[in-house]
């Protein structure tokens, strides 16, 4: 019995070196050289313009309530004034499937997950107060709606100087850091140098945090 304990431990110490090592080698692994991933993170932040719209700024097109067209038609009769409006049949994403799937071309699942919570279910920002932001999408059987309540975060597009992009430290192998040059779009005067994190996963590149 005390020889079976023995080769147990011996086998848990050495499975502790073996992840400790990878850890190692992991954190500290060289990053890519830029030219090297420069044109998939290109298209990451290009491609990530259209998404964060949908995310982070206006939204989708709806037919607003309250306006002549919505009195004549009477398209909300029987709704409640929850803040939900109907999203137009000529929108980008007809579904939260779509959305999602967007999103995950462009951003890592981890800041996925965290997007798809507060986007599709709604959450507590503070528990102790009871307060409880909605869902900004939600759908049934017959049409998605977007919530009026929760209020968009950027009003435009950041556009990008992408001659000045540069890798920082910390960055490594499958993590890295990029300083870039930029301005939104309507104060174009006022240029600032940003941070964009992409990590590596399922064998490419992801923006792993906001680009807007």
């Amino acid at each position: 019995m005390k020889k079976k304990f023995i080769i147990i431990a011996i086998v848990s110490v050495i499975l502790l070196l073996c992840i400790t090592v990878g850890l190692i080698i992991a954190l500290c692994s060289r990053p890519p050289e830029l030219e090297l991933v420069y044109d998939r993170l290109v298209e990451l932040i290009e491609k990530s313009h259209e998404v964060n719209v949908v995310m982070f700024g206006a939204g989708l097109p709806v037919y607003p309530r309250g306006t002549e067209e919505d009195e004549l038609l009477h398209r909300y009769y029987g709704f409640y004034q929850d803040g939900r409006e109907f999203i137009t049949p000529y929108a980008k994403f007809s579904n939260i499937a779509s959305i999602k799937e967007a999103a995950s071309q462009v951003y890592s699942s981890e800041y996925c997950d965290s997007l798809f919570e507060s986007l599709f279910t709604g959450y507590a920002p503070d528990v102790s107060t009871g307060s409880i932001l909605p869902a900004r999408y939600s759908e049934d059987d017959m049409r998605m709606y977007q919530n009026s309540y929760v209020k968009p975060i950027i009003s435009g597009t950041r556009v990008y100087d992408y001659a000045s992009m540069e890798i920082v430290f910390p960055s490594r192998g499958n993590y890295i850091i990029v300083e870039i040059d930029s301005y939104a779009e309507n104060d174009p005067d006022n240029w600032v140098t940003v941070d964009l994190t992409f990590v590596y996963e399922n064998g490419n590149w992801y923006l792993d945090g906001p680009s807007c």
